[in-house]
């Protein structure tokens, strides 16, 4: 997929960036062809004159009024659904589905036309080079499905088109006319929950885009991901596995080499709620790997056969229809949305397609975004309509005044713990406090600890102890007590105390007492650990005082520089070649032994007392095999296997047993293969040797005179 605007360098419009790779990806004819109808060129210009005039005309707002006006209804929509979703980036199927929910029979050709006409690009594959038509891109469509852009500045010139949806206001109002109002901070928190959950240690990833089974444990099982709200109107299914999806769109989270590793805080969260709540709406649509009805969807699906981006939007557009005080029923917008959806549109409906979801959606989604008023009408349930932060997320109406301020909400206890009363909190506070103390539960009061690990990642992050103790006094009902100034000012000073050297050389030496030596003669290193030092500047350094017995490019793969004796349990590492991790390897498994390490090499031995250790520490037999290949470039001997997996043997058995030895291998062959003796047969030992139950002894000898051979014994 192209890149996003977000990517793109500072200076340069983020849309014109990507843009361009897509229209140097058309070809000259269907550049040319959207040309004519984009801006109406009277010259042959070459291709990158009708490059840089597209652009042009594509930041020219009266031009393109112009140009929407020219379109027809259904392609006008189109436009005007993407600039209500806030979401520039669309899957084609949930287009086509939103247009034949509005009563286009066809939801293609409108679309078709807005690529030609130059106001709707299509997402190609990174390497296509020309694009002959947009037929072509429809029929290459991969695993991954079809995706769809248009920038903002198009969409938005399309907002106010009448999109053809029906009132369905209540004609009941509530029984008390007062509504009830979410603080939007729900899905914020839980996202901030996620990314420390993310940063104590990475989520894998399957091959098709699911989770490992643990992994998926730590998503589903959280208490503080999955359980219902404090002020909860509606349960919604794994909402772990939707915080994870929710993360990754906004970037808080990112797939690195098979694992979701933490990225940043989103920027949008510095600059105050309505951004924030904006960037969780315009997320929905790309939502693919969860749905209100089933919660993980776990395949890696990327939208083909997932009606719900498309449904959420019809939900909101249809509040967004009815009068600003008028209330509607979830139901009646279900109703009508299981009419026109061509998903559950059918004359048959499968039965998971009649089952309920937009009252858990509007109650347990929309409304946590801030985005539903709710009240309750006269049969006791919930009645539903668009907040003011919700007519102003679909365009609607004006950004409403944002919430009163109360900077001083937290309580920082001498007990390390930190009590944050929500009414004061905001996006902003919720991310800086989220580097440095651990979220403990979600409420009316929300509860933090400050730890060594929380503070040791705020540091990693760029903040010291000033900016945290900073924050907790700005935002502190009273003073930091001196016990937490005291525990920060020493987690503190052990992180600066952490010397970060951006290049170095890094010595070895035989024993203690060598390392010792060399810096009493001068050598100008830190020591680091009993053998270990390390020197800033290799300049520095007079190699002709050392006999150097081997170096290391620790950027290489493990060296093969463990030797195995014959006995499978004496290990030799040869100093010349091996390099400092190779004995913290060996420790875990195997004791130091009487090599002399004066003579190249370092021995240690398997004992069972040191397996017995390392099954303790979760060292297992996969693990122990792979190192043996790396380190010794040998399978693992059996005696290690042995003293390592003896004890989950079953119990070996002791028995007296009648043994034959016959002349040749050949003969013991053909007994076992004859059927005159096979069945007489218990057991081979070796190559000459089977075993024969003392029952059968007299029948074998007269089945061997048969055949002339004797028995002796």
């Amino acid at each position: 997929m192209k890149a996003s605007p977000a990517s793109a360098e500072p200076g340069v419009d983020p849309w014109a960036a990507r843009l361009r790779p897509t229209l140097e990806a058309y070809h000259e004819d269907l550049l040319r062809q959207v040309a004519s109808k984009l801006f109406k060129p009277r010259n042959q210009w070459p291709v990158d004159e009708l490059i840089e005039r597209s652009l042009a005309t594509l930041a020219n707002a009266p031009v393109i009024d112009r140009r929407i006006k020219e379109l027809e209804p259904a392609e006008r929509r189109v436009l005007a659904l993407i600039a209500h979703s806030r979401q520039p980036d669309w899957h084609l199927g949930n287009l086509i589905e939103l247009l034949i929910a509005l009563g286009h029979s066809d939801g293609l050709p409108p679309i078709l036309h807005l690529f030609e006409s130059g106001l709707l690009f299509p997402t190609l594959p990174d390497g296509l080079t020309r694009l002959k038509s947009f037929e072509q891109w429809i029929g290459q469509a991969g695993s991954t499905g079809l995706s769809v852009f248009a920038p903002p500045s198009i969409t938005s010139r399309a907002l106010g088109d009448d999109l053809g949806v029906p009132d369905l206001a209540t004609p009941m109002p509530p029984l008390n006319p007062g509504a009830q109002e979410a603080d939007g901070l729900e899905w914020p928190l839980r996202l901030a929950v996620l990314w420390q959950r993310v940063a104590a240690g990475p989520l894998r990833r399957t091959q098709t885009g699911g989770f490992f089974k643990r992994d998926l444990e730590r998503l589903t099982l959280d208490p503080l991901l999955n359980d219902p709200p404090s002020d909860s109107l509606a349960t919604l299914p794994q909402t772990g596995m939707l915080a994870a999806a929710l993360a990754e769109i906004l970037g808080i989270v990112r797939t690195v080499e098979g694992e979701l590793r933490v990225a940043e805080v989103p920027a949008t969260w510095q600059e105050g709620f309505l951004p924030t709540l904006a960037g969780l709406w315009a997320a929905l649509p790309r939502l693919a790997t969860w749905d209100v009805l089933d919660g993980w969807r776990g395949d890696g699906d990327t939208g083909r056969g997932n009606p719900y981006p498309s449904a959420y939007l019809l939900c909101l557009l249809l509040l967004g229809r009815l009068p600003a005080d008028a209330w509607a029923d979830p139901l009646a917008l279900e109703t009508w949305i299981f009419e026109h959806h061509p998903y559950w549109k059918t004359e048959a409906p499968r039965p998971s397609q009649q089952r309920s979801w937009v009252a858990p959606f509007l109650l347990g989604f929309a409304y946590q975004l801030k985005m539903l008023q709710v009240a309750k009408g006269p049969d006791g349930d919930w009645l539903v309509r668009l907040s003011p932060v919700g007519r102003w997320l679909l365009g609607l109406g004006d950004a409403p005044p944002p919430p009163p301020a109360y900077p001083q909400t937290l309580m920082v206890q001498p007990n390390l713990e930190i009590v944050a009363y929500r009414q004061g909190l905001s996006p902003a506070l919720v991310g800086q406090l989220t580097y440095f103390a651990s979220w403990k539960s979600l409420g009316a009061a929300c509860l933090l600890q400050l730890e060594p690990e929380s503070v040791y990642r705020a540091l990693e992050a760029g903040q010291t102890f000033e900016t945290i103790q900073q924050a907790l006094a700005r935002h502190g009902i009273k003073a930091v007590p001196t016990a937490v100034l005291e525990s920060l000012k020493t987690w503190a000073g052990k992180r600066e105390r952490i010397a970060v050297y951006p290049s170095a050389t890094l010595f070895e030496f035989a024993s203690a007492a060598d390392l010792e030596d060399a810096l009493t003669r001068g050598l100008p290193a830190t020591r680091v650990a009993e053998r270990l030092a390390v020197v800033p500047s290799e300049s520095s350094i007079d190699f002709r005082h050392f006999r150097l017995t081997g170096t290391r490019d620790y950027g290489l793969p493990p060296e093969k520089c463990v030797e195995v004796d014959a006995d499978g349990v004496t290990l030799y590492i040869d100093l010349t070649r091996s390099d400092l991790l190779v004995e913290t390897e060996v420790s875990r498994f195997a004791v130091p032994g009487e090599g002399n390490a004066r003579e190249g090499r370092r021995q240690f031995r398997v004992t069972p007392a040191s397996m017995m250790t390392a099954r303790e520490t979760g060292l297992g037999l996969r693990i122990l095999e792979d190192w043996f290949q790396q380190r010794t470039g040998q399978p693992l001997p059996p005696a290690t296997r042995l003293l390592l997996t003896g004890s989950q043997l079953p119990p070996a058995e002791m028995r007296r047993q009648l043994v034959l030895h016959v002349a040749a291998s050949e003969v013991a062959d053909g007994l076992l293969q004859w059927p005159g003796t096979r069945s007489l047969i218990e057991d081979r030992l070796g190559p000459t040797t089977l075993v024969i139950p003392a029952e059968n002894l007299d029948v074998l000898k007269q089945r061997l005179a048969e055949l002339g051979v004797s028995v002796k014994g």
